[in-house]
């Protein structure tokens, strides 16, 4: 029991300092109770104190803390901004490797192959650490279609171990567009056997009956019945130049000979096969490296095969390329020809997988049998009827736009002193204006060499009559048969003429007596532009058969005629066309290969140039792998 609050150390009152202090007494509990509340009062103020360092303590604590997070942010931040800027300079590495890949694609001149395929461990920059790797695949349906897979990486050392970071990859698909697989230089008519798998351009009117699998640069004929899948353009929306070779690019730098029916190459370095005029190939050569003929080259035969070597045209021809009756000729690269191209009209067969580039036309053409090799070009579509003919075979024509032409006439039918002119026709229709044969551009009147049916005559008045005319030194003259000659069967039409005489007509081998005569002429034959069948002097087209055309350089008699009526031939023959073919018509199929139709030519000044098919290029779908 305590007995004074001094034992307990509190108090230092004088009732306890002098021992006195009793716990109990009154005294005792007030001194006792002012010394609690000092020490409550002491206690209260280091509590307060306490708490408020807590405070901040618990202030600099988060304060470190976020601090740290704030620090630890940045850090991320930063580093995702480096993977960003990485993976932006890896996506456009990755598209300079598609660039680069469309770069040899459109001039494959520099490298080995026909087309670059790709590489590996490529660098845009020798110092860097970054490169790309390129992976090029053709579209094996369309050779003008290239699909380009391009990856491009960073390479980083870790532990000794190389790495790839910040990886980008890329699969484009390239198309050349235009790619031009066919250009002629004048008006053209493709046939129904013709096949263009590119675009085509042309200089002039295009009229196509076949199938273009590509564009058209040109004068698309608006009647034209023949497929085509792409757009029609005029010829100023294309820039492609002409693929400039002459005569001394090859001369003056490569080995050349004459070629006849042999075997050429492959040699290494490829060469050239040279003809230093016109040249005929026969059948069974093969030529791998180039042909080059300054001339006319002539193909007969099958089996002709033409392979162009690395950077060089597979064929260059600077006067015409002539297909007879059943030739074949087979061209892997680029042609081409200075001239006119003519394909025989039965069975010939042109491929080209490459491109064909021509100064002049592409015609069917019918070989005469008189052995100067006259030549018809067909336009438009004039029809083969292998039966159907008086003598064998006949051609037959719509009435509407089929015609047969010979340029070359003038070299024959000028400067005559005689001629005569018989064939066989066939009418579908009568009493009409229907031009046979004519020899001049349609003037409207009957002033040159010609034949035709005539409703009326103009001067004689005879009903569905037959008007022939000529033209010599002296002047043009014509005729007009007896009425109701003009009939939907078989006859026989032949005009004669001598110098000093009059023009005379023969029906079936009889002589007409005309309605009218404009009297004789002298001199010889003259203003022949070119022999043109089935078209004439009105314009008007023949609507029916011909067959068995010939042509002499004098004057037959009646007995003659009626022999050449038989088919039969005799002296003074010039010009021929049995019209017997078959029917199977020429048939031209074109593909356009732009890697085999790079080739390197050279400038004025001796620089060499890089040259292809292909006018530009684009990519159709670029996707992120």
């Amino acid at each position: 029991m305590i007995k004074n609050c001094r034992s307990i150390g509190f108090c230092h009152c004088e009732d306890c300092e002098a021992g006195r202090g009793n716990l109990y007494s009154q005294k005792s509990r007030d001194c006792f109770a002012s010394l609690a509340m000092t020490n409550y009062r002491q206690l209260s103020i280091i509590n307060r104190r306490g708490a408020a360092l807590l405070v901040v303590l618990f202030i600099i604590m988060a304060i470190t803390i976020l601090s740290l997070g704030f620090l630890s942010r940045s850090d991320v931040e930063l580093a995702c901004g480096q993977n960003m800027l990485l993976h932006t300079q890896m996506d456009y590495l990755a598209e300079s490797g598609l660039e680069h890949a469309k770069g040899l694609i459109l001039n494959p001149q520099d490298i080995e192959e026909d087309y670059w395929s790709g590489d590996t461990h490529l660098q845009l920059d020798s110092g860097s650490s970054d490169f790309y790797d390129v992976d090029v695949t053709r579209d094996s349906n369309d050779r003008c279609n290239y699909f380009i897979d391009c990856t491009a990486y960073r390479e980083k050392t870790v532990d000794q171990n190389t790495i790839r970071v910040g990886q980008s990859s890329l699969s484009a698909e390239l198309r050349l567009d235009p790619c031009i697989a066919l250009s002629v230089g004048q008006s053209t008519t493709l046939w129904s056997n013709v096949t263009v798998n590119g675009d085509v351009n042309c200089v002039g009117t295009l009229t196509n009956q076949g199938n273009i699998n590509g564009d058209v640069f040109g004068i698309y004929d608006a009647g034209s019945t023949g497929n085509i899948t792409g757009q029609k353009y005029n010829n100023n929306k294309l820039t492609l130049d002409w693929p400039v070779i002459t005569f001394e690019d090859f001369t003056s730098r490569y080995s050349y000979g004459s070629l006849s029916g042999q075997t050429f190459g492959p040699y290494n370095p490829p060469q050239i096969c040279y003809s230093s005029g016109s040249l005929a190939l026969n059948g069974n050569v093969s030529i791998d490296g180039m042909l080059f003929v300054n001339g006319d080259l002539t193909v007969s035969g099958n089996n002709n095969k033409i392979v162009a070597g690395k950077n060089l045209p597979a064929l260059y021809v600077t006067g015409d390329l002539i297909l007879e009756k059943d030739a074949i000729l087979d061209v892997n690269g680029l042609a081409i020809v200075n001239g006119n191209i003519f394909i025989g009209s039965d069975n010939s067969n042109l491929i080209i997988l490459g491109g064909l580039f021509v100064r002049g036309t592409i015609s069917r053409a019918i070989v005469d049998s008189s052995g100067y090799g006259r030549r018809l070009l067909l336009y438009d579509g004039p029809a083969w009827r292998p039966s159907g003919g008086q003598i064998g075979g006949a051609l037959e024509f719509d009435g509407t736009n089929d015609r047969a032409e010979d340029p070359c006439a003038p070299d024959y039918l000028n400067g005559l002193s005689a001629i005569t002119i018989g064939l066989w026709v066939k009418s579908d229709v009568t009493n009409q204006d229907r031009d046979i044969f004519f020899t001049h551009s349609p003037t409207g009147d009957n002033d040159y060499i010609g034949l035709r049916y005539d409703k009326q005559g103009y001067f004689g008045y005879a009903l569905k009559c037959i008007k022939a005319s000529i033209r010599a030194t002296s002047g043009a003259t014509q005729i007009e048969s007896s009425s109701d000659v003009q009939r939907t069967s078989w006859q026989h039409l032949a005009m004669v003429w001598q110098s000093g005489t009059c023009l005379k007509l023969y029906i079936d081998g009889s002589f007409d007596s005309p309605t009218h005569n404009t009297g004789e002429r002298f001199g010889v034959t003259t203003g022949t532009q070119k022999f043109i069948l089935g078209f004439g002097t009105k314009s008007t087209y023949w609507d029916g058969l011909i067959d068995d055309v010939q042509i002499y350089n004098r004057g037959l008699s009646d007995t003659e005629i009626n022999t050449i009526k038989t088919g039969a031939t005799l002296s003074g023959l010039i010009a021929h066309w049995k019209l017997d073919d078959s029917g199977n018509s020429g048939t031209v199929t074109i593909t356009a290969e732009p890697a085999k139709s790079a080739i390197i030519t050279w400038s004025e000044e001796g620089t060499p140039q890089k040259w292809g098919q292909a006018a530009g290029a684009f990519f159709r779908s670029i996707q992120r792998r």
